[in-house]
Parts: structure tokens; C-alpha cells; sequence
């Protein structure tokens, strides 16, 4: 409608110069008593009926033409006609905005005859004038700002694509270290089943052989026990891996909900910092999408990492399973046999396992000969054809003294002997005169630990050491437990280093009788250890403790005596994680040698 209106409005401009008074003004038509009627509006110009209820009249409201002025009216039929150019009795009565507020007569009411009296051909050339250029100028102004707002959406949408080209980047260069990551990982699983699967050959061909063994061959007994043995340490590494396992299939068949914590001003303005996400962690490429699978695969990672790593129940549960395995001592009773040097097992297994470096070598080196006692002063080794039974054996007298073990002895004193350094503990229980003890260091094998323990027995200058400390916790002929500067009960500790605890060496010492080790504090997803400051140092023999890797750096060489009295000293449990000897054992020096 404002478009037929514009139109009318020019061809009345142009066309008024020529136009006869008694003619409409919009539609050129002559004004009769009917539907060209000549209404007059509150702006006293006149239009007919058509033009005012076809372009003007909309919502009551009448614009004019001319002047753009508004009458108000319910209808067009409510507007009076124009009484110059109707006879008087054809005209309706005057409207109330025409009457004089005094009530003075029609002949007091004077209407407009402007149109009349303008010169039409003047303005009518000054308005398209003015009409076009500034129609041009809203033009020019809209062009503008057109072309100002997409230069600013250009220059925004290639900072927004440049950062996104960035961002892709960075993840495609991280997925392809995780691919390689993955690939490694597979390589790993795949090696570590096919030696699973040897150890199974090996211990059926155990068992079917123990089946038929002679319940009085010591020596086929012995050598399937030994192996074993030797089996079931490699087990162990298994029983994590186990664990592992299981955590991830729980944490598949669970539910996770993730909501901003601290939410981006942009979140908050569009009201989404209270949205949440609920994800199973339970998926499939052939059912959920790619983008949807691997983010549930890192968040199964992540919970898996964070709950083996920190969640001690899991750790306590490891710990509760290598308690029941099987760790009775196997009783010796080769002094009462007579095995010849060439002695020969009976019992072969075809099937070769690649063991652990502590599983194939020994700590300790036994020396054993065989002495007759009928010629004194004379040693000669006797020859036997098969070993002896043990109904023969209970026939002959037995010679105990016929085999002499001998272990070689922790050295006392022997500090000076090797280039590797040494480090020191000065000890004193209660108030009894302090010894010291002296450990050789291995910074060949655990150059991480070593650091660690050297800075924390030289001291730090925030006050971090080990001078000052105590020795928290002690069983009887097997190990001792100290460390703790912070707390001297077992919850404490920090590292020579920034971090409280730092991650240790893969060290292929073993755990032996007068080794020093640090304590595993935390254990990440794949078996490794860190540690910070607490050390424990064995006493007892520990055939039954052996690792591919553990956490030893050293071993005692002066003051070994002195540290297995020490841990004959009772211990009180203070909490499940803190404990507490019922002497004071404390290390009022330390330092390096």
C-alpha cells in the first residue's frame, strides 16, 4: 500500500500543473456524490472516497499526500466532504475538529483552498528534486554500512578461522602421538600375551609332570618348585594389570555428568553456564559417532589414570591379593641328600620364558663342599649315581656337618673401597650412645634417586632433610622405615625437588638383605613409582621379593648389626596409615662421605 501511495503521490507532482480544479488530486478522477465523493481531511486537503479508502485509510488513521499529516477516523465514510466543490445540502454535518469551541455557525468555518492557490508547477519539480537526492543519500549512507559490517565480519570470521586451523592442528599432531602411543601399547599387550600363553604351556607341562613325579625324589620336587616359583613372580606384574582391567570395565558400564565449574562471561550472557552433559561411557564405533568414542576413551583414561594412580583402596587392593598367593618357605633338605656335582634333573621343560634380571640372578653366593669325616684332615668328594631316596636316607646316619652353606657376610667398614658415594646416617636410640651407619650409593642405575637422597641427607635451605628425623616404623629381622621429616609417622614427606613427589628410575637392582630403597608413594597407570622422601631399608632376607624393576638405589656397607637391633623395636599403629616406635630412634646427623 505505501508503494501504490508513493506512485500516486508522483503522478499527482507532476501532473498538477494541468489538473482541473474539480479533479481529484491522486487518481485524476472528476468529484461526483458517490464513490469520488471529495473528502476534506484535518489538513484541509481533499481527496475522493476511492483514493482515501484505497491508499490513505488504514488502522483509523488517514495519511495525507501532501503534507504526510494523520487524521484520525473510525471510516472513510466519517470524514466530511469538501464544501467548495459540492453544493451544501449535499455536504454531511461538520465534524467536531472543525467547529469552533463557541458553537458559531458553518458560515464562521473557513476551509483550506491551498491546493488551489500554490503554483503547481514549481513544487512539483523542487520535491522530486529533493526526493531523489535524498533517497540517493539513504542509499549511499545504506551502501555504507553494507560494506563496513562485512568488512568486519571478514576480518572476524579469518581470526575465528585461523584459530580454529590452529586448534585442529595442535589436535591432529596430539592424535598422532596418541596413535603411536596406542600402536606401542598393542605391540606391548601382544608380547606380554604371547609370553603369557609359554608360562601356560610350561606350567601344564609342571603340573602333568608333578602328576607323575616320585613323591621321594627330592631333587625333581625341588626343581619343580623352583620353577614354579619363578612363574609366579612373573604373575605378580600381572595381577595390576589385572586390576587395571577390571577399573576400566567398571568405569565403562558408568555414567558421567560434566557442567562448567567456572563458566566464560560469553556462557553467562547466553544463560548456559548451568548446562550439563551426561555421557555413558559405554561405546561403539558402529553405533556413536567418532568424535563420541574418543571422548569417551579419554575420559575412561583419565578416571583410570586418576583412580590407580591416588585411590589407595585400589592400591591396598593389589597388595591384598599378593598376600594370598602361596609364600611358604620350600624346607631345604639337600644336607641330607648326597647330590653329586653332574647331578641331573629329571624333569626337562622344552618350553623357554623370558625371566626377569631379578629372577635369574642371585644375591647371594653360596659356597658348598662335601667333606669325608672317616679320613681326618683329608677332603674327598664323593660320587653318587643317582640321588638318594628318602628311605635310604632314613637308613644312613646323618651327617650334617657334610655340607657346609656359607653367606658371604654384609661388609663392615668398607668405605674408601669403590669411586661411588657414600652418605651417612648418625642414629641414637633414646639416650644411648649414637653409631653411625654408612650406605654406597648407585647413581648408575638410579641417578634420580641418588640426587634425592644425597640433597635430603645434606639438608636443604627451606629446612627439608633428614637430620632431625625418625625411624617410624621397624619389623622384626626384615625391614625399617624412616623419612618422614614433616610428620615422623609415615603421612608425610617432600622431595628435594619442587614437586612433593617426583616419579623414580625403573631400576633393575634387586630388593636384598641390607638394600636401601625408597618408599612408592603414588603409582601411575602404567606400574611406575613416585617417590618423595621416606626410605626403607632391609634386614631380613627377601627371597620371596623380587621385581623386574623396584625402587632400590644403595645398599648398607657399616652399621647393619646395629639397624637389625633397631628393628626389634615394637611398633605402634596410630592410624591405618601412620605408626610409631615405642623408642626413639633418631637421626641427629647426616651428610655425604
Amino acid at each position: 500500500q505505501a508503494y501504490n501511495c508513493l506512485i500516486h503521490f508522483y503522478k499527482r507532482i507532476i501532473t498538477m500543473s494541468s489538473v482541473a480544479l474539480d479533479i481529484c488530486n491522486s487518481c485524476f478522477m472528476m468529484y461526483n456524490s458517490t464513490d469520488h465523493a471529495p473528502l476534506i481531511l484535518s489538513c484541509y486537503h481533499t481527496y475522493c472516497r476511492t483514493c482515501v479508502d484505497t491508499f490513505m485509510f488504514l488502522n483509523q488513521e488517514i495519511t495525507c499526500l501532501s503534507c504526510s499529516k494523520v487524521t484520525q477516523a473510525t471510516s472513510v465514510s466519517s470524514l466530511p466532504q469538501n464544501p467548495y466543490l459540492q453544493p451544501r445540502d449535499s455536504i454531511s454535518p461538520l465534524p467536531p475538529y472543525l467547529r469552533k469551541p463557541s458553537g458559531s455557525t458553518v458560515e464562521d468555518v473557513y476551509y483550506s483552498d491551498s491546493d488551489e492557490e500554490k503554483s503547481n508547477s514549481g513544487v512539483s519539480e523542487e520535491l522530486k528534486r529533493n526526493l531523489i537526492i535524498n533517497s540517493q543519500k539513504n542509499n549511499i549512507n545504506l551502501i555504507s554500512e553494507i560494506l563496513d559490517s562485512n568488512m568486519q565480519n571478514i576480518q572476524k570470521s579469518k581470526s575465528a578461522r585461523k584459530l580454529k586451523n590452529e586448534t585442529l592442528n595442535e589436535t591432529l599432531s596430539a592424535v598422532e602421538r596418541l596413535k603411536i602411543k596406542l600402536e606401542n601399547d598393542i605391540k606391548n599387550n601382544k608380547k606380554q600375551a604371547k609370553i603369557l600363553i609359554e608360562i601356560e604351556k610350561k606350567s601344564i607341562t609342571l603340573s602333568q609332570q608333578f602328576t607323575k613325579v616320585d613323591c621321594n625324589d627330592y631333587n625333581s620336587i625341588k626343581f619343580i618348585y623352583q620353577e614354579g616359583s619363578k612363574i609366579q613372580k612373573i604373575l605378580k606384574a600381572e595381577v595390576d594389570v589385572s586390576n587395571v582391567h577390571m577399573l576400566e570395565r567398571a568405569i565403562c558400564q558408568s555414567t558421567v555428568k560434566i557442567n562448567f565449574d567456572k563458566a566464560d562471561k560469553f556462557l553467562t550472557d547466553l544463560k548456559a553456564e548451568n548446562d550439563q552433559i551426561y555421557m555413558k561411557l559405554s561405546t561403539s564405533l558402529e553405533n556413536d559417532s567418532e568424535l563420541i568414542f574418543l571422548s569417551t576413551f579419554m575420559l575412561k583414561s583419565l578416571f583410570t589414570d586418576k583412580i590407580a594412580t591416588h585411590n589407595k583402596c585400589f592400591k591396598n587392593l593389589s597388595e591384598s591379593e599378593y598376600d594370598h598367593m602361596p609364600s611358604r618357605q620350600f624346607e631345604d633338605l639337600s644336607k641330607f641328600v648326597d647330590v653329586t656335582e653332574a647331578k641331573s634333573n629329571p624333569i626337562n621343560s622344552k618350553v623357554k620364558v623370558d625371566m626377569p634380571i631379578s629372577a635369574k640372578s642371585s644375591q647371594w653366593n653360596v659356597v658348598s663342599s662335601k667333606i669325608n669325616n672317616n679320613v681326618a684332615g683329608q677332603a674327598t668328594k664323593t660320587v653318587s649315581g643317582k640321588p638318594v631316596s628318602f628311605s635310604d636316607m632314613a637308613k644312613k646316619q646323618a651327617n650334617p656337618a657334610a655340607v657346609v652353606v656359607k653367606r658371604i657376610p654384609f661388609p663392615e667398614k668398607t668405605i674408601g673401597q669403590t669411586n661411588r658415594p657414600h652418605c651417612f646416617f648418625k642414629m641414637q636410640v633414646d639416650n644411648q650412645p649414637p653409631f653411625r651407619v654408612v650406605f654406597e650409593l648407585r647413581p648408575d642405575m638410579a641417578p634420580k634417586m641418588v640426587e634425592n637422597f644425597v640433597k635430603l641427607c645434606k639438608g636443604l635451605p627451606n629446612g627439608r632433610g633428614y637430620n632431625g628425623s625418625k625411624i617410624y616404623r621397624a619389623k622384626d629381622d626384615d625391614h625399617l622405615l624412616g623419612g618422614d621429616f614433616e610428620n615422623n609417622d609415615g603421612t608425610g614427606g617432600h622431595s628435594a625437588f619442587e614437586e612433593r613427589y617426583v616419579l623414580a628410575e625403573q631400576c633393575p637392582l634387586r630388593d636384598h638383605k641390607g638394600a636401601i630403597r625408597m618408599r612408592g608413594q603414588e603409582r601411575t597407570m602404567d606400574g611406575r613409582c613416585k617417590i618423595g622422601s621416606q626410605f626403607m631399608i632391609w634386614v631380613g632376607d627377601l627371597e620371596y621379593k623380587e621385581y623386574r624393576f623396584t625402587l632400590v638405589f644403595g645398599k648398607v656397607v657399616e652399621g647393619f648389626n646395629q639397624l637389625c637391633e633397631v628393628s626389634r623395636i615394637k611398633t605402634v599403629q596410630k592410624s591405618p596409615t601412620s605408626w610409631i616406635l615405642k623408642q626413639s630412634v633418631k637421626i641427629v646427623d647426616s651428610g655425604t662421605l
